[in-house]
């Protein structure tokens, strides 16, 4: 492995990826009795898993589904995705396309309250009415629909599941084995090993999302020289969507990084930099962590960790200790108040405190105008695909204030 490919598109980018998927295998596998499975037992599906949403989020998704078919007594149902490599899942494939079961904005507003369009367009492919769900799922499970959303609870509401969740996420002997001895070479280094992750990638090129919140490095080099000495003989692994640029300036605490653990694992998987990375993550001792799911999801199946650390939207205080058990996943911009979307100036004003003044001007010449062009012709691409000129139109008004002409009807 040459380099790390963490997939840069944003959670804006990849819906369209995800509706192109939904559309393609609809016609095929449209719910009817005739398609029904012969043994009558009930069902869940996520027909969206592995599209909509990267590594961490498909964490949390998969996690959800399979806790409430576990509740619910259904079989599970799902579309290829990498966690069937890697942690040896093997459900069926999706067989029918089920009542759609949409995630209600529970506690910050979604991608389907944002983009009001979604719901009619997953019903018009879906040949049937949706319903919204939200975290009493996981007490009262639904059966024979087809779950869409990112699921990302508050931990508290999993931690009744902790010992499930956790098993759900072990990989398979031939990855865990290198990676095991990978682990056994760091300890013979050291007796406390720190993990910290960098997330750099769309928090920079997609500002606009409420969890977009991007420290530099130095930052992370300042907390951990206040903690380093009182460590017992720690050793620094760091990992990144963008090593090359956030190392440098860890470079006075020789760190380890993927690249340098020679591992030799299993062909035909892909480029794995992104799951070592959650792997050691996962067994540090002191974890400092972005404001992701990706390294948050890695906190919550970590048993060795003693101290974990994340930055929140406090700039003085700039990080927080935290319990990967009863927290939220990601820290949304706003609190109580959080939208998926924060606003231009908010976006310039936390670019300025974070980032400086030349991050500024990229937004404002260009990611802030991508942004909004994105989020605009992804809801003009589905009221055209649901109902031509008249459907764009709506949009367009929808867009000015008449939110109601998308709303469903009750």
């Amino acid at each position: 492995m040459a380099r790390s490919k963490y997939s840069p598109r944003s959670e804006i980018e990849r819906p369209l990826n995800v509706f192109a998927t939904f559309r393609r295998d609809a016609s095929e596998t449209r719910a009817s009795s005739k398609t029904a499975p012969t043994n009558n037992l009930p069902v869940l599906t996520m027909s969206s898993l592995g599209q909509l949403g990267r590594f961490g989020n498909q964490i949390f998704q998969y996690a959800f589904l399979r806790i409430c078919a576990n509740e619910s007594g259904a079989m599970v149902e799902c579309p290829p995705w990498i966690g069937q490599k890697l942690f040896g899942h093997d459900d069926a494939p999706i067989s029918r396309r089920l009542r759609p079961a949409i995630e209600r904005g529970e506690f910050v507003e979604s991608l389907f309250d944002l983009i009001p369009e979604f719901v009619p367009y997953l019903e018009r492919l879906a040949e049937l009415e949706s319903s919204r769900i939200g975290s009493e799922a996981l007490r009262n499970a639904p059966q024979n629909v087809d779950l869409w959303g990112f699921f990302q609870l508050p931990t508290h509401l999993l931690k009744p599941h902790r010992e499930f969740f956790c098993s759900l996420f072990e990989p398979v002997p031939e990855v865990r084995a290198p990676l095991d001895r990978a682990l056994e070479s760091i300890h013979s280094k050291a007796k406390t090993m720190v993990g910290i992750h960098v997330r750099r990638g769309d928090c920079i090129t997609a500002p606009r999302t409420g969890f977009a919140l991007v420290f530099p490095a130095k930052w992370y080099r300042e907390w951990l020289e206040s903690v380093w000495q009182e460590l017992d003989q720690p050793l620094l692994y760091v990992c990144s969507d963008d090593l090359d640029t956030v190392l440098p300036e860890f470079q006075s605490f020789s760190p380890v990084t993927w690249r340098d653990l020679q591992l030799n694992l299993p062909e035909g998987l892909g480029d794995l930099a992104f799951y070592i990375d959650f792997f050691i993550l996962s067994r540090g001792e002191v974890v400092c962590i972005s404001n992701s799911t990706f390294s948050f999801a890695a906190c919550m199946l970590n048993t060795n960790g003693s101290i974990f650390i994340r930055p929140h939207w406090n700039l003085s205080s700039r990080f927080t200790p935290f319990d990967p058990w009863n927290s939220r996943p990601v820290l949304w911009f706003g609190g109580t108040k959080a939208k998926f979307l924060k606003s231009s100036w908010n976006v310039l004003r936390l670019t300025y405190r974070t980032q400086g003044f030349a991050a500024v001007f990229r937004s404002i010449f260009y990611y802030l105008p991508k942004s909004h062009l994105k989020v605009f012709a992804l809801r003009i691409y589905l009221a055209y695909q649901m109902k031509g000129v008249v459907g764009v139109g709506k949009s367009i008004l929808c867009t000015l204030g008449w939110r109601s002409l998308w709303e469903k009807r009750s």
